[in-house]
């Protein structure tokens, strides 16, 4: 095979590739200028979603730790004001407890560092498909030949008049 035929293949199996996996994430049928931003778009949402999540998820177990620790502590303060040995014995459960779900808690938050994984990766894969896009449109300009548009003719030394056309009919 050629250069530009090998090139060409290998085009046409990117761009394949491409359409079959956005239909199997739920996208119907596109054209084909359409695929690689659509891409990118779908992944700069993803990003913003993982992001969102991570902030939320953060923001909801740094509340409930402050909570579990305030808590923790007055019941520590009450537990020694009272006589009552059923309350204190009570009071003494809630830390324990307290204690044992924040420690679930920071679990939670460090499994929180997968998000941001998720978006690493993402964030990569979308200078990734901006690169590809960028080189494809590059090469897609150099391998284009000269002329080849079609359409009318916006240089006016280049325009042919409906007489030229007639009398090459006529």
């Amino acid at each position: 095979m050629s250069d530009n035929a090998t090139l060409r293949h290998d085009l046409t199996e990117m761009v394949n590739e491409l359409r079959a996996t956005l239909q199997e994430i739920g996208q119907g049928e596109m054209p084909k200028t359409e695929l690689v931003s659509n891409a990118r778009d779908r992944l700069r949402y993803i990003a913003t979603l993982t992001e969102q999540a991570a902030s939320q998820t953060l923001n909801a177990a740094e509340t409930i730790g402050d909570r579990l620790r305030s808590q923790r502590a007055e019941a520590a303060e009450l537990a020694g004001l009272t006589r009552s040995v059923r309350l204190r014995a009570f009071l003494e459960r809630v830390q324990t407890e307290h204690a044992n779900s924040n420690s679930l808690l920071t679990e939670a938050i460090q499994a929180q560092a997968f998000q941001d994984l998720v978006g690493q990766v993402v964030n990569k894969l979308m200078n990734t498909v901006q690169h590809m896009e960028d080189s494809l449109a590059h090469l897609l300009i150099e391998e284009a030949p000269e002329g080849t548009l079609a359409g009318p003719q916006v240089r006016q030394a280049e325009q042919i008049s409906q007489d030229d056309i007639d009398d090459l009919f006529g």
